[in-house]
């Protein structure tokens, strides 16, 4: 018996047709296909047909049909959102999918002022539609992939066939063929089985929901991989320089853009190393600050009965909380209860004695400054990778944070993307 594991599905449907002359059976999921265009497409023009092989002929000429041998590979069509056909002996495979997606929305993660807002979608065929309306290149391609065991969710992977970089083609679909996990819905779990470290912390492969960032990166010859079911893209090779640059950069005057990604540089310095030179220069080297400031800063910690490592690690675990909360709080709430506990924690702490007037100032700096970076992805990773250098600091000082960015830079030259060097400038 055909389909023993869907037939217990309420959705799963089985039909039978006659005319005067053939027969034929229809197999199909009802949640999945669109049933209208099963009617319009296959039942009605069967009604009208008087030679079987005529309809043979007709099914066969849809752009997606075509014959299936295997009962195993039948169930994976109709759960793709297929029909069957089974007529003559043979079983026909015709798409009648029926995607229900959001309409093109903005972009609300990768803000710009200028430019447009249009971001991807979760069905694939309209993200490509919105990358080929952009890009009008003939050797632009599209290959079909499947990842996961279970899921078999549907990846497209994107490259310009004249600039694309071979070998980090070859790399990635090699990759991808060796993913061995059940389930993957999203852009950041097909990175993570991709790249397979459990101890790596930077992105290696850059995620956006912009088709403009997806073609800017097409257009340097770089790999694009869409998801079926997600509105993020993944790119790659990528490198720590793409992460601080945004998509309005190339729209302002080439002065003005310049200034804007050294402005990010600055922030990114600020919120990885200021945290930890606050903790070294209070606690092992206050010589290094002028004789007033040193005064001022010795005055404002008179009442603190912490060291300055617990002060400033308690306040930055309280920023943490504070942006999970901005983030899984309802939208409608989120912003006042994230603004107001700020303030409040502020405010009380330094009231009570348990924090010091200036480390406010340095913790505003650190959470402003992080956000300041572009892409999400690689401003979490500096929010995890400032705690070693807090610990480093706490432990050896000045030099403890010197030896933590010497190691640091050393991890990130040592890492690479799709075989590319992660701190390559050009």
């Amino acid at each position: 018996m055909w389909f023993e594991g869907l037939n217990k599905n309420e959705d799963f449907l089985k039909r039978e047709f006659n005319n005067r002359n053939f027969s034929i059976l229809l197999y199909y999921l009802s949640t999945v296909c669109k049933e209208d265009d099963i009617f319009d497409k296959l039942i009605s023009p069967f009604y009208h047909t008087e030679l079987s092989d005529d309809y043979l002929k007709y099914l066969l000429s849809f752009p997606n049909g075509l014959k299936v041998t295997q009962e195993s590979e039948a169930a994976e069509q109709i759960l793709d959102g297929n029909v069957m056909i089974y007529i003559n002996g043979l079983l026909i495979s015709v798409g009648m999918k029926d995607f229900k997606s959001r309409a093109i929305m903005e972009s609300t993660e990768e803000n710009v002022l200028q430019g447009p807002k249009d971001g991807l979608s979760e069905n694939i065929n309209v993200s490509i539609n919105l990358i080929r309306s952009r890009y009008k290149r003939e050797s632009l391609r599209t290959e079909s992939h499947s990842a996961g065991s279970k899921s078999k969710i549907k990846l497209m992977l994107i490259y310009d066939a004249q600039i694309a970089d071979k070998p980090a083609l070859h790399e990635l679909k090699e990759k991808l063929s060796n993913i061995q996990v059940d389930l993957i819905q999203s852009a950041g779990q097909l990175q993570k089985n991709i790249i397979r470290s459990t101890f790596n912390i930077f992105p290696l492969f850059m995620t956006t929901e912009r088709p403009d960032r997806v073609v800017k990166n097409l257009s340097e010859g770089k790999i694009v991989v869409l998801i079926e079911g997600s509105s993020w893209a993944l790119i790659g090779p990528a490198t720590f320089f793409d992460f601080f640059e945004s998509m309005d950069d190339p729209v302002q005057m080439p002065l003005i853009g310049q200034f804007l990604v050294f402005i990010r540089y600055v922030a990114l310095l600020i919120t990885l190393v200021l945290p930890a030179l606050y903790i070294a220069i209070i606690s092992y080297s206050p010589d290094l600050l002028k004789i007033q400031f040193a005064l001022l800063v010795a005055g404002s910690r008179m009442s603190v009965p912490f060291p300055s490592y617990v002060e400033i690690m308690f306040m930055l675990i309280m920023t943490e909380f504070l942006i999970e909360a901005s983030i899984r709080l309802p939208k409608t709430v989120s912003s006042t209860a994230t603004t107001v506990g700020g303030l409040i924690l502020g405010q009380a702490a330094t009231e009570a004695g348990l924090v010091a007037e200036v480390m406010i100032i340095v913790i505003s700096a650190v959470a402003i400054s992080n956000f300041v970076i572009p892409v999400n992805s690689m401003h979490q990773a500096i929010r995890v990778i400032r705690y070693p250098l807090i610990i480093m600091a706490s432990l050896l000082g000045t030099i403890g944070v010197v030896i933590g960015l010497l190691a640091l830079i050393a991890y990130l030259c040592n890492l690479r993307s799709l075989g590319r060097p992660y701190m390559k400038l050009l």
